[in-house]
């Protein structure tokens, strides 16, 4: 028996309008399921960090600034990294008066600016290490803290970190100084001293000659150590107030390892390089 074409057409119409909604329906996103970008931007936090020398300024771009990293503190996940960028705050900060209970002036100082994601408040832990243009007396500070939302603070979390230490940089001898002469043979000994935002000492500047105390000790080959008192040199060129120099005569041949130690007594800074001299 023939069968009716049209039956089969009204059974394909049929499952056509079965499918059809569908299949529009799964290709179909549901609203709304990836926030807005502004949307997300209100939901996190900003965070503002400055590092400041500790008895100095801040680390500005003179001084190279200094590497800033914020992770989380519970589980460590990096969620910032960056440089400081800009001065070294305002030229009046050394002689403002400040209670303890007063927030030290940031205007003009370098800042590293973070957006963080979360719409909760999390503890995390900022970590500081600088000067980056003084590497030979890097330090590394940090603090753990809360870092609590713009929507719920108001405004950006700030976050000041200090800076310990003394910038020692040996300008004689060089390392790996070859003397021509055989011994006795008096070696020249110079170090360039600042704080670590770069701040020179010299009489007329906040941080005077004074207050530092910047020796060189000398292991000759034998395993004889000397100490010689560097002092403030007054002749020093131009651009190169933080001068500390001496000498001493070197009467053995072999390599001398020479350390230059620089202290600052009543804020307890500190600092060091080494260089070595053979003597033929």
């Amino acid at each position: 028996m023939a069968r009716d074409p049209r039956w089969y057409r009204c059974l394909i119409l049929i499952a056509a309008a079965i499918i059809a909604p569908q299949t529009v329906a799964a290709a179909s996103p549901p609203p709304s399921a990836t926030p807005a970008p502004s949307e997300a931007a209100v939901a996190g936090a900003t965070l503002e960090v400055r590092v400041i020398a500790q008895g100095g300024k801040f680390l500005g771009d003179d001084i190279g600034g200094a590497a800033i990293t914020v992770r989380d503190a519970v589980t460590g996940e990096l969620l910032a990294s960056g440089t400081l960028s800009g001065g070294s705050g305002e030229a009046s900060l050394m002689t403002a008066a400040l209670t303890r209970s007063q927030a030290t002036d940031t205007q003009g100082a370098s800042v590293f600016v973070a957006a963080i994601a979360g719409e909760d408040p999390r503890e995390v832990e900022v970590v500081a290490t600088g000067p980056l243009a003084a590497q030979g007396a890097m330090g590394r500070v940090s603090a753990t803290t809360w870092l609590i939302p713009t929507a719920l603070l108001g405004g950006p979390n700030q976050v000041l970190l200090t800076m310990p230490g003394l910038n020692v940089d040996i300008v004689e001898p060089v390392t790996h100084f070859l003397p021509a002469d055989k011994p006795p043979v008096e070696i020249a000994l110079a170090a360039n001293v600042t704080m670590m935002c770069g701040c020179p000492i010299a009489p007329d500047k906040p941080w005077t000659p004074d207050g530092f105390v910047v020796q060189a000790v000398i292991d000759a080959p034998s395993g004889a150590r000397q100490t010689v008192q560097l002092t403030w040199d007054a002749d020093a060129p131009d651009g190169a107030p933080s001068r500390f120099t001496g000498s001493y005569t070197a009467t053995e041949d072999g390599i001398h390892q020479v350390h230059v130690i620089a202290v600052q007594p009543a804020l307890g800074n500190s600092g060091s390089d080494r260089a070595t001299v053979i003597v033929p």
